[in-house]
């Protein structure tokens, strides 16, 4: 009985550690290349204020909420906060078509830094939609 009782405690402390410990082949790396784009959505902004991912992204007036504006500009929103989006000259004509930034809320790849209330643009693009 005794033997039988060690048996099974020993063959729960090897199941365990294998539950616990995993499989050790994860090379999990923390570390951000400034060189490689990253596929992430931007949830909120860090301390530094780096930001680089997907956003939304539209018109501030028509769309994102910000009626003090007095005429278009494109924004971006970030954790339910619209930053005015410098850096990035959209063409006025095209705002208006039916996928415009004033007629549709859209999703953009960004890079840049966020100080006050703008984003100030290294990389802005609009997305466009899959053929």
């Amino acid at each position: 009985m005794l033997k039988t009782n060690i048996k099974l405690i020993f063959v729960y402390l090897f199941l365990s550690n294998l539950v616990l410990a995993g499989c050790g082949k994860c090379q999990i790396n923390n570390k951000k290349d400034a060189t490689k784009k990253t596929s992430a959505l931007v949830i909120s902004v860090p301390s530094n204020g780096e930001i680089q991912g997907f956003v939304i992204a539209s018109c501030s007036k028509c769309n994102l909420g910000k009626s003090t504006d007095k005429k278009c500009s494109i924004g971006i929103s970030v954790n339910d906060k619209v930053y005015a989006v410098e850096g990035d000259s959209h063409n006025e004509k095209e705002s208006h078509k039916q996928d415009g930034i004033c007629n549709a809320v859209r999703v953009a790849y960004v890079s840049g830094k966020i100080k006050g209330d703008k984003f100030q643009a290294k990389d802005f693009t609009l997305i466009n939609s899959p053929n």
